[in-house]
């Protein structure tokens, strides 16, 4: 049950319900729904891979996983282009993060000044 508002973060409330609203115009999804479609996506690989229904290739599976996620989203009434988009930029954030835990922000991002 969510709690009463108390009026003390208002400013903060309404920013957020703008950059909420601002999604839903763009039909963006937020990152939860990303990973869950991630999510949703590799297990639908994990059954075609046990089916033999699917190229057992590391590109290959995981070019299927991405476009699963990405279709996942669109079926869901998301902008294809956006969470293709999203996906890139939170893959390249997990791997950076995995690869070099005291990575700076910037390097997450995949930029290397």
């Amino acid at each position: 049950m969510p709690r009463k508002a108390s009026g003390k973060r208002e400013q903060q409330r309404l920013r957020q319900k703008r950059y909420r609203a601002s999604l839903v115009a763009k039909r963006e999804p937020e990152v939860a729904e990303l990973d869950t479609a991630v999510a949703a996506a590799v297990a639908r690989l994990v059954v075609a891979l046990e089916d033999k229904t699917v190229a057992t290739g590391a590109k290959s599976v995981l070019d299927k996983t991405m476009i699963d996620a990405v279709d996942h989203l669109k079926t869901l009434g998301y902008s294809g282009r956006s969470a293709g988009k999203l996906l890139y930029r939170r893959l390249t954030w997990l791997k950076e993060s995995y690869r070099n835990p005291s990575a700076t922000n910037l390097q997450k991002r995949g930029c290397y000044l």
